[in-house]
């Protein structure tokens, strides 16, 4: 329910309406209070002087119980809701004209009264009330004597018993019910505008966080959130991180881009120099070459178109790799019957260099699951890169060893082998050993780049580990369940 923005919003506008219509109603209801008592005590801030003047006998019988009952029937005359007290100069109280047990106190604090008397008070002022113990009540007083012969204080409470009884009575009065409603009405037309207004505000962001949501769900890893704001917020840091990743990808494209073409121009040139030379040297010497001659010149002409095909092809098969264009198709096959078929296509330049290649297969048939095509090719790059760089008489070994969840495939030669300043750029692509000026003839320079794309591919690690001049050894593992994929 709180996931939009909408609802959030019309939640706290409801939550902060019903606040302040609350706050106004108890704010009115004070104000109405405060404004009743200011204006009750400045109309009745002389009641208690009229009366002290009118009954000149106070000086005479001052506390009798007689005197101040007949000054509270006159009070009660002027105000039906006053209650009349005599204080004597230090607050105590002398005498009243209620009955018996409902004055609580004793003494009354005469600083408001000495605020009152100085004609300085700020309106409503109140002071204690005597019938009870924790509440003040706005009152009216005046002095009995002469300011040098002070006999006490005529102490009038401007709101008595009938005015608790009669306010009690109007606790939920007509005005205040009629008030409350009001209140109510404006909160609920409040509520109402701010709804529809919130729906027409936040009504482009749904928009946008529907489409962004179509996009992260097709393009992006991104858990679910309750919380729209959130959920935009976790959406942009995956696009900003997306972005960034795909410059870093387009600078790293551009950057290969560019060391590609530059080793491209180089290794085109060379067959391509050849193959002008030699059909040069046909066309402007062919009636003086001897037929010998003239075929060496077509077999080495044939070479390097040989050569340049080659390279063309890896260069289509690499780039299709890296690409993404060119997917594993993931399949059971006897790795056994994989190695052999792809042996036997190199048995006759096996036989031309005089190599021996030894094939150490396990007689059970061991499956495993991964693209048949691709890993032939990684056979048959290993082994024509072994074949390349193994010297006549030399051996190239085969063989493979199954654990319980992968087999472990090795091909090792006893050939030149590889420094350890290479070894960690031999699946570079037209990497050239410092050791090695000239690339061998008909190789590309890519066949190892290649190799380790289809791996990467099946999620496979190869590991190489070599000595010069006694041979390399090339290892990588194939899974035997459908978890590779």
């Amino acid at each position: 329910m709180l996931s939009t923005l909408k609802n959030r919003l019309t939640l706290a506008l409801l939550v902060i309406l019903f606040i302040v219509g609350g706050a106004s109603l108890w704010v009115g209801q004070v104000g109405m209070r405060l404004y009743y008592e200011e204006l009750t005590q400045k109309l009745n801030q002389s009641i208690a002087m009229y009366v002290t003047a009118e009954h000149k006998l106070l000086e005479k019988k001052l506390g009798s119980r007689a005197t101040i009952e007949q000054l509270a029937h006159q009070a009660m005359v002027i105000n039906p809701v006053v209650e009349v007290y005599l204080l004597a100069p230090d607050g105590r109280i002398l005498s009243h004209a209620l009955e018996q047990g409902a004055v609580k106190r004793t003494h009354v604090d005469l600083d408001p009264v000495h605020q009152f008397l100085s004609g300085k008070a700020s309106f409503p002022l109140r002071g204690n009330d005597p019938r009870h113990l924790d509440r003040d009540k706005i009152f009216s007083v005046s002095t009995i004597g002469t300011p040098e012969d002070l006999q006490g204080y005529l102490y009038v409470i401007l709101g008595g018993k009938l005015y608790d009884d009669t306010q009690s009575n109007l606790e939920w009065s007509y005005i205040r019910q009629q008030t409350s409603w009001a209140i109510a009405l404006i909160v609920a037309a409040s509520v109402l505008i701010g709804v529809l207004l919130f729906q027409q505000l936040t009504r482009p962001l749904s928009k946008l966080t529907a489409k962004i949501n179509d996009f992260a769900n097709n393009e992006l890893d991104v858990p679910p959130d309750n919380n729209d704001i959130e959920r935009l917020h976790q959406l942009f840091d995956a696009m900003a991180d997306k972005i960034s990743e795909q410059f870093d990808q387009l600078r790293e494209s551009d950057r290969l881009r560019r060391e590609l073409i530059s080793n491209v121009s180089h290794d085109l040139r060379t067959p391509l120099a050849t193959i002008q030379g030699y059909l040069e040297t046909l066309l402007i010497k062919n009636d003086t070459l001897e037929e010998q001659q003239r075929a060496e010149y077509l077999r080495t002409a044939e070479r390097s178109c040989m050569r340049l095909a080659r390279l063309i092809a890896d260069l289509f098969e690499l780039s299709k790799l890296e690409s993404g264009s060119t997917q594993p198709e993931f399949e059971q096959f006897s790795i056994a019957e994989l190695m052999h078929d792809t042996a036997q296509e190199f048995s006759l330049e096996l036989k031309q260099k005089q190599l021996d290649l030894k094939l150490q297969i396990p007689q059970h048939n061991t499956q495993v699951y991964a693209d048949i095509g691709l890993i032939q090719r990684v056979f048959e790059n290993l082994i024509r890169n072994a074949i390349a760089h193994t010297p006549e008489s030399g051996t190239i070994e085969m063989n493979f060893e199954e654990t319980p969840q992968r087999v472990q495939v090795t091909v090792a030669d006893s050939g030149t082998g590889i420094t350890d300043r290479d070894i960690p750029h031999i699946f570079d692509r037209f990497y050239q050993s410092s050791e090695q000026p000239q690339r061998q003839s008909g190789s590309s320079g890519l066949g190892l780049a290649i190799v380790k794309r289809i791996l990467d591919l099946h999620g496979c690690r190869i590991e190489v580990s070599s000595l010069v001049n006694q041979g390399t050894r090339f290892e990588f593992d194939l899974p035997l369940q459908k978890q590779a994929s």
